[in-house]
Parts: C-alpha cells; structure tokens; sequence
C-alpha cells in the first residue's frame, strides 16, 4: 500500500544534497541521565461514521492508518494514509479523544504529475504556516485555507530520491524559530534483506534514512541541504525506520519519534531517540509501544503529537497475525516524560 508519489520525480528532479551525519552531544550521555517516556490513558477511538451514527459492533471498524493531527478552525483534525475510499481521510473531534470520521477527501487531486495508475498517499501531514494558510505535506505539498480542504496541489513535488527509493512519511515542525520537515527515504523499495517487500529478501540490508531540512516560514520553500539524522539498524529492527515525528522536550533536547520493522508483521512498533540538536544523528533509541506489551494493541504505528506535546494518536490492529491487511484503528493517549532534568 505504500505510494508511488515519486514515480515521475526522477525527470523532474534529482535527489536532494546530504551532509555528513552529525554526532551528537548525546552520545556520550549515560542512558539515566536521560527523560523516561512513556504512554498514559490509552483510548481506542470510538469513532462515528459519516452520518454521526455511531458504528455497531465489538469494535469500530474504520480502517485509519498513519494519523496525523493538528488543531485548526476551532477543532482538532486528523489526517490518515488512503483509506475509506479517500486519497487523505479527514476526522474531527472536540477533544483529541472522540473523534467523527467525515465524508471530506483532503486531497482529491494529488497532482498531475502523480502516476495515474496508483494514487494512494501515504502518512500525509498537516501544518498551519504563518500566514494562516493549511499545507499539507505528502511526496508533494499542498495548500487550504480550511484545515479540511480541500488541498490544492503545487505543481511538482516537494522532495524527490528515486535513487533512494522515493520520499514517504513527510512530517513538519515549527521550534519557534525555524520550521522543519523530515522525512523517510524508501530504500524498501530497491529490495535487499527487509522483509518488508515484494519479493524474496535477500542480500544486504538496504538504507532508509530518516532526513530532514529547514523550511521558509510559509512552510513550502525548502532551505539549506538535507541531512540524514536516524536509520535502520538491520536486522535489529528488519531493515525499516520510517514514520519520523519530533518534540522538543523541557531540558531542551530533542526526541524523534518513530517506527520500525515491518507495518505488515506484529513486530511494527513505536520508538524514539534523542539529539541535542534538531538536525543532529539521534542516539540513545528507546522502545515506546510494540505488540508484545500487552495492551490488547497489535503492530502499534505512525504516531504523531500535537505540539504541546500531550496528545498523541497513533495506529493498531485488533488482532496479530493479520499481514498487510487488517483495520489499523486509531488510538490517542497522553505523553508522559519524566526524568532527572524532564518533568510535567
């Protein structure tokens, strides 16, 4: 189900320049001198269909992977992967708890110059630039002056590496200076030794670096160069880190949020690392949510938060064993940090 947004960049385009990593200071940290964090009031959406009915049966059935959120026009708005018929799936909710699936596609057109035989949009995001206007980020970008569109697409995409494998995942940051945009590289996509592929896994594992870039304040126009600041471990994780999400946490370092392994097996899980700097190499990785805690979710996913840094929504599945199918419900919870200079 991954997109092929990036099937026409490599003529319209080449891939993005890539400083050197960055050590950063962290590295040298020892790991309890580090925050603590954790999820708190784990809630699996109750979500209502289009029609405000609320859906029958043990479980909600709405398919809502990749969430993003963002509060905009006096609610909050979250933002799936293709799904329910939709290129970008819009809910609402009042809360960040309760949320109302509506009937709106965010991006009905995701652009001329997106292949026609496969239009699906993966882990779409949402930012709301100075100017008041609503950009969405995919392999491409798009503006609303609504936060539910719907979005008009520029006429060529953002960022492009078919060298690479394609761009997925793009997640946009404000730290209150600069605004940021990171993203994965789909290295999946050239085959190698991940499982998550078609084909055969065989050979090395390939890269799928997590980058990011600095942004203009409208956030659209890209600044400076890319550079790489996470990737996969191996076999440690099968060859796949994507889904990035980043907080700037109390003591003034940075956490970046992730996902790893396979989203198709029950090993998919949410983890995070640390840098002193938001561009820098993140260390220090920690495991957040996988299957095998025990909280009746499986393959948790894509999370994201709000920027004050308490709510977060995320992605599960019902029951293990399910593949690349299965509805991938939405949850929210509270972030928890706590530590010897975080607390809340």
């Amino acid at each position: 189900m991954k997109s092929v947004l990036f099937a026409l960049c490599a003529s319209l385009t080449t891939a993005l320049p890539t400083e050197t990593l960055q050590k950063s200071q962290l590295s040298s940290r020892d790991a309890e001198d580090l925050p603590a964090i954790g999820l708190t009031n784990i809630t699996r959406i109750d979500m209502g269909d289009i029609k405000g009915r609320s859906l029958s049966g043990p479980f909600m059935g709405v398919n809502f992977p990749d969430p993003s959120i963002i509060y905009g026009d006096g609610s909050w708005k979250a933002y799936a992967t293709s799904s329910s018929g939709k290129n970008v799936p819009v809910a609402t909710s009042s809360d960040s708890v309760s949320w109302t699936l509506t009937g709106n596609d965010a991006l009905p057109n995701p652009g001329s110059w997106v292949s026609s035989s496969d239009q699906a949009i993966w882990a779409p995001d949402v930012q709301k630039n100075d100017a008041g206007v609503y950009v969405m980020y995919y392999s491409g970008v798009a503006t609303s002056p609504t936060a539910v569109g719907p979005f008009t697409a520029n006429s060529a995409p953002l960022i492009c590496d078919a060298a690479g494998g394609g761009v997925i995942d793009p997640s946009g940051y404000d730290d209150g200076v600069d605004r940021w945009i990171a993203w994965k590289v789909d290295g999946n996509n050239l085959g190698g030794a991940t499982t998550c592929q078609s084909g055969t896994p065989s050979g090395d594992y390939k890269s799928t670096p997590i980058r990011i870039q600095r942004m203009a304040r409208d956030a659209v126009t890209l600044l400076d160069s890319a550079k790489t600041i996470l990737d996969n471990e191996g076999a440690a994780n099968d060859g796949v880190v994507e889904g990035p999400a980043l907080y700037k946490i109390a003591d003034g370092d940075f956490v970046l949020f992730y996902s790893a392994h396979c989203y198709a097996g029950d090993d998919y899980d949410i983890e995070y690392a640390f840098s002193s700097t938001i561009d820098g190499s993140y260390t220090n990785r920690g495991i957040l949510l996988r299957t095998v805690d025990n909280t009746g979710i499986y393959a948790p996913g894509g999370l994201d938060l709000d920027p004050n840094g308490r709510s977060v929504v995320f992605h599960g599945r019902l029951a293990g064993n399910q593949g690349g199918g299965g509805t991938r419900e939405l949850y929210s919870a509270e972030l928890s940090i706590s530590g010897r200079s975080v607390s809340y």
